[in-house]
């Protein structure tokens, strides 16, 4: 019997489930958006993207609902989601899961940026 390996080549890099071989900026670094937008090993890549833009007229509620929870579960586990919810907020994607937020969850997010950006200005508290 074989012992699994610890080590699982995702999109070019490798992924060691709770050590650090390197240095985390070293690391981060590795991790930029291709021409194409994609990010070099997100946890989504090779998944049906309907889990990430799921459509309930088109799927029915129940299972767009899955599908969301499914994409957030990926979202969770990816090394590369806060750099796709930068991402996403900076385009102002309209629908999707991105970083393991939905198109409601990125537009409260961005709200209460404003609002805090706009006490700060005003001169109050952060």
């Amino acid at each position: 019997m074989t012992q699994p390996h610890l080590h699982t080549a995702i999109g070019g890099a490798t992924y060691t489930p709770h050590l650090t071989a390197r240095p985390a900026a070293t690391v981060l670094a590795e991790y930029r958006p291709n021409p194409d937008s994609d990010l070099r090993g997100a946890a989504c890549v090779g998944v049906d993207t309907a889990l990430f833009f799921p459509d309930p007229d088109e799927m029915g509620a129940a299972a767009a609902e899955w599908a969301e929870r499914r994409a957030k579960m990926i979202c969770a586990g990816c090394p590369v989601a806060a750099m796709c919810l930068a991402d996403a907020l900076e385009r102002r994607e309209p629908h999707g899961v991105f970083g393991g937020l939905n198109e409601r969850e990125r537009g409260s997010l961005l709200r209460r940026a404003a609002r805090s950006r706009a006490r700060v200005n005003a001169g109050g508290a952060g």
